[in-house]
């Protein structure tokens, strides 16, 4: 019995150590990260959308829907979210929404430095939580860069997001996260 415990105890150990050090590795990726040009399969509930994006960690993103030529624009405060087929702009406040957070490297950083990075079916997370609102946030494992993120919508929809990461500290044009012209 004594074996069987210890047995498991230096178990744990050996799989907390493995956790920490690719939590280590995760937080020098981030470190290193300033920007990210992607593109993205995003899931709400059954429905499938695509498209392309650039996400600077400084809370701004902005992203073009491929079929529907929507828009999603962060400007570090305020988020909007236009249809193409609607002359009317749906404006919220960043902080209000999961992407105040998921967009938020120090925040993600000072996260793994309290959580380990968890490891299931392949698959590399951190559970977060904002504002009562849980958050998965996904890494890959190779390159250890964001991979995606799962979390609820402000209609209460499940909503997974997968990127497909293409250049990462390419010069940005901060004008791209002009909102000013949607106003």
């Amino acid at each position: 019995m004594r074996l069987v415990l210890i047995s498991f105890l230096l178990l744990f150990l050996i799989i907390s150590k493995a956790n920490s050090d690719i939590t280590k590795e995760v937080v020098k990726t981030l470190e290193k990260s300033n920007n990210y040009t992607f593109k993205f399969i995003q899931k709400i509930n059954k429905k499938k959308e695509t498209g392309n994006c650039i996400l600077v960690f400084n809370r701004k993103i902005n992203c073009k829907y491929d079929n529907s030529n929507k828009i999603l624009i962060s400007d570090g405060k305020n988020l909007i979210i236009k249809n193409n087929n609607s002359d009317i702009s749906n404006f919220y406040k960043l902080k209000n929404t999961s992407f105040y957070r998921v967009l938020d490297k120090k925040f993600l950083i000072d996260q793994l430095k309290v959580k380990n990075v968890n490891t299931e079916n392949d698959n590399l997370f951190v559970d977060l939580n904002y504002q009562n609102l849980d958050i998965k946030v996904f890494f890959d494992r190779e390159k250890l860069y964001l991979k995606g993120w799962k979390t609820t919508d402000i209609y209460n929809n499940s909503v997974s997001t997968e990127i497909y990461i293409q250049e990462v500290n390419k010069i940005i044009d901060e004008n791209l996260f002009n909102i000013s012209k949607y106003n």
